[in-house]
């Protein structure tokens, strides 16, 4: 298992390579498709590893104290086991490709509706 420092350096490499991370009104971090169809592969993996270390880092904590995973956690990393990094990103790149009209939607919206409900 990766140490606390390298998890929070993986999340901080993460979130300084999506290029065009939107800013809404309310000032909150939304990567949106927009954002991941501008993005390279590797910036979209690296995405994707600041999400799965954030899992990790917070069934960690979790754990530590006695506490059930958190179930958003757990579902996501339930749905996504057996896939590799490569299969989730181009799984989100063909629904943005497939649903051109919905730029807009959160990559993590994407990934409940289309990789977590969808494995149900």
């Amino acid at each position: 298992m990766r140490s606390l420092k390298q998890c929070l350096a993986i999340v901080c490499v993460a979130a300084a390579t999506m290029p065009a991370v939107a800013q809404t009104k309310n000032d909150a971090l939304v990567v949106t498709g927009t954002d991941w169809m501008a993005s390279s592969s590797a910036e979209r993996k690296a995405f994707l590893v600041g999400v799965a270390n954030m899992i990790m880092a917070e069934g960690a904590y979790a754990k530590k104290n006695n506490q059930a995973m958190p179930p958003v956690g757990a579902q996501i990393t339930s749905a996504t086991q057996t896939a590799r990094l490569g299969e989730v990103e181009a799984r989100i790149t063909r629904w943005y490709e497939t649903n051109p009209g919905k730029g807009s939607t959160p990559v993590m919206a994407v990934v409940w509706q289309d990789i977590v409900k969808g494995k149900r």
